[in-house]
């Protein structure tokens, strides 16, 4: 493993191997966490907040909780059967 200095603010470089190893890129998030003796980075995802998602995420939990909601499908298969329903067809109709 390369050592690694750390700078002025308690600043380090991740090698270029391991941050392309994990995927991780300028910007990018890591959990710092002790374990005994050691320091642990675990790179994290987020997403950024968006108005229109949050709309969007709140307009779908709206309708799961009025009862406004079609079957889950596995496959593109199970869909176009439930299309043929007499609820899939109200539901084609309705688009």
């Amino acid at each position: 493993m390369p050592l690694v200095k750390i700078k002025e603010k308690g600043q380090l470089t991740l090698p270029a191997r391991i941050r392309e190893r994990h995927g991780l890129a300028i910007g990018d998030y890591v959990d710092v966490t002790e374990e005994g003796s050691r320091i642990v980075l675990v790179p994290q995802t987020f997403v950024e907040r968006r108005p229109a998602v949050d709309a969007a995420i709140a307009e779908g939990l709206a309708d799961i909780g009025a009862g406004r909601i079609s079957p889950r499908f596995d496959n593109a298969e199970d869909f176009e059967a439930w299309l043929e329903t007499d609820e899939g067809k109200l539901f084609a109709r309705a688009k």
